[in-house]
Order: C-alpha cells, then structure tokens, then sequence
C-alpha cells in the first residue's frame, strides 16, 4: 500500500490528489518497515498536513474565532502574533515528515523503537536543513516510540486532543447513544453501501461532500482531497469508502474508513449540509465507522472536534503529539523552537485539555 500511495504523488504530484498541498513524496525505509515521507523545502503552505506553521500559526488564529471563553481570547491573540514573529526565524516548514499520509490522522505501522538514534542520523544526514518531523503520536498507543524518540533529543509538542476507543463492539452495546445511532441506522430510508467499485460520480460526489464539511463549515486549511484521491486510495485498497445513497442512487453521507495494524480512523468523512440535520446523517456517517470497527475488531481513533458527540459514543480524550527534531541545526533555527515548545506546553496544551478542544 504504501508503495502504490507513494507512487501515485511522485508520479502526478500532490496537487492532483490534494488540491491545496505542494510536497515532495518520497518513501523512507525504517528497519522492515516502508513508511510514506514528505519533503518541504520552506515554501509557504495552504494546509496543516506538512506544515507546522499552518497547524500551530495559521490554523490556531481560526480556532481563537470559535474559542470558547471570549474573555481570553485578545491575550490568545497577542500570544499568537508574539510566537509567529519568533517562528519567522525558525524556517518551519522546511521540514521532512516521517509516515505522514497527508491526513488529518497518520496510523502508524510497528516500526521498531530501537532503530531511533540510528534513523535519526541516518536523516539528519540526508537532510541536515530540515526540522525531522513525525506526526499522530499518543503516550496510549506510542509510548515505546514516543520514549525512545525523547531520549534521541526529539521533542514533544501537543497538537490536539483526540478522541480513541479500544473497545468499540462493548461500547456498541453499552452506550446509549450508540444504541440511538443504531435504531436510526435500522430505520433510514437511505441505502448502505460498502463501495466495491468507484466510479467517476461517485468520487466527485464524495470529494464534494468532504469539501462541504471540512472546508465549507471547518476551514479552509484542512487538505482538500480532489476526487482523484477518492478513486486511487479506494484502487490500492487504502480506504473503504462507506455510503449511504437515497432513492435516487445520490450519495447523502459518507465515511472513509483507513485501517491497519489493528487500529482504524476516519480521516475522510462528509455529507450534505444542506438537508436538515434532523434526518441525522452525521450520525449516519460516523455510524457507517463505529459499525465497520465493531465489525472488524478495531481500536477507533475518532479524530479530534465534536467532544460531547465522541465521549458520549465511548471515546475517551488522549493529547496527540507531533515530535520534532531539529538539535541538529543552528541555534537562530532552535531557539524559536524552544519558544515554540514552551508556549505549547504551558498554554497551549492546558487549554486544550480544558476546553476539549
């Protein structure tokens, strides 16, 4: 899989499969292990997924629009601007990632925790101007890596808070709200389908649905998958694309699911805003997910947003970490850096963890 991934971008460039994205794809060699890799050499960014500056910059000006608690929200700001005028310095976004699949959510493989010190200097070696990144990290499921990227001088900076069941068949059983999805599952007039074939419409159908939700109502920043990022991650079997149609065949709602290792996440999700939300195809589409992971035995990474919805389904909160290295450039790089990290833990994280965010 990740050979067909990453010879699709190498081969018809990023913008052909995310619409807001320009990033080198390569493929890393980790041990036995092949995991997808991306290069930026410092260029201005439009999305988080290989971009630092618009994941810690850019993108937390527009969550401080929607932050709860309006009365903090002026000295967010300044603290914001006070950090972006030092990250200037840092040349952020010339930085390669390590297993990053362009998705709001990277699944990690079981690469092996010894091989840190000797794959950090392998890359710091292969390319000793760029920050080393690795994204997705949680101490519940990565704490052998996590502990042995610190100790080879990586650094831990929190990016959200997500939401993980490792129990999804007993919450399907337990849960209250679970048991409502489930009856209005039963009950839609929609048609459920597991997509075996994808066709033009429905990719386009699919990708548009996406757009509706994560960048229409979210933002902007979020990648913009181009339906031919539907057809070719459904072709190489990277994720299954679940859909409910109505009467007419038309796709109302969708989930997407990408497992492996036994975890499962949802990174493509969609479906029409315009119809009334009393129809449920929210629910709907994050069913299609919690049903296809209780089906398969699956831990569930819910992603991050939608708190209340989540912890109600059986989800339980873990603060995602993105590490970072970058002892290996010069101190007018680092140090900003370091400013970078303090703010993050001690502002940044307490926040998160506060308002759920």
């Amino acid at each position: 899989m990740v050979e067909d991934f990453t010879s699709a971008f190498m081969r018809d460039g990023s913008s052909t499969y995310i619409r807001n994205l320009q990033t080198q794809v390569d493929v890393h060699r980790w041990g036995e292990q092949d995991l997808p890799m991306t290069i930026n050499h410092g260029n201005k960014a439009a999305t988080f997924v290989c971009s630092p500056w618009v994941g810690y910059v850019d993108y937390t000006r527009e969550e401080l629009s929607r932050f709860p608690n309006r009365a903090l929200t002026p000295a967010l700001h300044a603290v914001v601007s006070g950090v972006a005028g030092v990250l200037r310095f840092s040349d952020l976004d010339r930085i390669v990632h390590i297993n990053n699949w362009m998705m709001s959510t990277n699944l990690l493989a079981a690469i092996d925790p010894g091989l840190v010190a000797s794959q950090t200097e392998e890359l710091t070696a292969r390319f000793p101007s760029h920050i080393l990144a690795m994204r997705s990290l949680t101490w519940r499921h990565n704490s052998r890596l996590i502990g042995a990227l610190e100790a080879a001088g990586w650094v831990l900076l929190p990016s959200r808070q997500v939401f993980l069941v490792d129990d999804v068949p007993s919450q399907m059983t337990r849960r209250r709200d679970l048991k409502r999805d489930e009856r209005l599952w039963q009950n839609t007039s929609l048609r459920y389908e597991d997509l075996q074939t994808m066709t033009l419409p429905d990719a386009e159908r699919i990708a548009a649905l996406y757009a509706m939700l994560y960048l229409d109502k979210y933002s902007q920043l979020n990648p913009s998958f181009t339906p031919a990022f539907v057809t070719m991650t459904h072709a190489i079997g990277m994720i299954r694309y679940l859909v409910l149609r109505d009467a007419d065949g038309i796709i109302q709602c969708f989930g997407g699911m990408h497992h492996f290792a036994g975890h499962a996440t949802i990174p493509l999700m969609g479906y029409n805003t315009g119809i009334d939300q009393r129809v449920g195809l929210y629910r709907l589409g994050f069913h299609a997910g919690s049903r296809f992971a209780a089906r398969h035995n699956l831990a569930l990474n819910m992603s991050s947003g939608a708190s209340s919805f989540k912890i109600a389904r059986g989800a339980t909160a873990e603060m995602e970490f993105s590490a970072f290295h970058f002892r290996h450039l010069p101190a007018r790089r680092r140090l900003p850096l370091d400013v970078l990290r303090t703010v993050a833990h001690r502002i940044g994280m307490p926040l998160l963890r506060r308002y759920k965010l």
